[in-house]
């Protein structure tokens, strides 16, 4: 569907960012096997966080700087929301 839109630039964002964001079919390690861009909307995603973990959100800010070192570009939905208002 996305090819058949000609859609390249995919926008990710939700719960589980160390499970389903990276490694579900539609994940964003998929993903950028097929070519497409991506941007993690960073402060509107989070990991699944243990007791030790919880506090400092450290699971999650560990998976988004993965992420933004080795699939994609990230930004703040605050910039996002900016972006698309000029758009």
């Amino acid at each position: 569907m996305l090819k058949h839109r000609k859609i390249l630039h995919l926008f990710y964002a939700g719960f589980a960012t160390n499970i389903c964001l990276i490694h579900r079919d539609y994940g964003m390690k998929a993903m950028a096997d097929r070519g497409y861009n991506m941007i993690l909307i960073r402060d509107c995603t989070s990991a699944l966080e243990s007791h030790d973990t919880i506090d400092q959100m450290l699971t999650t800010r560990l998976f988004i700087q993965d992420i933004e070192w080795r699939l994609a570009c990230s930004t703040t939905s605050d910039d996002f929301i900016a972006a698309c208002d000029q758009g």
